[in-house]
């Protein structure tokens, strides 16, 4: 058993798969974005003209519960 916050699909996959063989298909950057919340931030990254958040960081254990900043929802503000 793996005790890690990496999927698992990154773990065991295929590395000879991962690499490239023509530079032209190599993926671009993703864009990152910060919000700041009263007691710490979310991380959302873009995906076409949205931002999906990625995680959250909070010293607040009531955000954690917040159905608004769950992981893998579109951020709206």
């Amino acid at each position: 058993m793996l005790y890690t916050v990496m999927p698992l699909e990154r773990i065991y996959s295929n590395r000879n798969e991962a690499i490239p063989k023509d530079k032209t298909m190599i993926p671009t950057e993703a864009e990152y974005k910060e919000i700041s919340l009263p007691h710490g931030r979310i991380v959302t990254r873009r995906e076409g003209d949205s931002y999906i958040i990625e995680r959250i960081n909070s010293t607040d254990m009531k955000d954690y519960l917040c159905d608004e900043y769950s992981p893998g929802k579109k951020y709206y503000h």
